[in-house]
């Protein structure tokens, strides 16, 4: 009986449960405040994309998004595409323990 339950679910398909990521997406050419809306819309046009934070001060995008739907290298394309390249971010964390 048991041999038969485990064999029942291993057969039956069970979607995985999609997360909803946050990342930090360092951003290059963002020069003033106009370049903002530019860097955001490319974003947010991404299927999954939840919620887009641009920040021209520090350079950065943060973005909320289904990981199921996209992910960071796409992210990272439609900035580029949009003419603003852009990384993952690492954390200070990140940095310290890559030396």
């Amino acid at each position: 009986m048991k041999a038969a339950v485990i064999a029942t679910l291993a057969a039956t398909s069970v979607p995985a449960l999609a997360a909803v990521r946050t990342v930090t997406l360092a951003v290059d050419n963002m020069t003033c405040v106009t370049c903002v809306p530019m860097v955001k819309k490319s974003l947010s046009q991404i299927r999954g994309v939840k919620r887009v934070a641009v920040s021209v001060e520090a350079k950065t995008a943060t973005v909320v998004y289904d990981d199921k739907a996209t992910n960071v290298a796409e992210l990272v394309k439609a900035t580029t595409n949009a003419g603003y390249p852009s990384r993952l971010k690492r954390s200070a964390s990140q940095q310290r323990r890559a030396r």
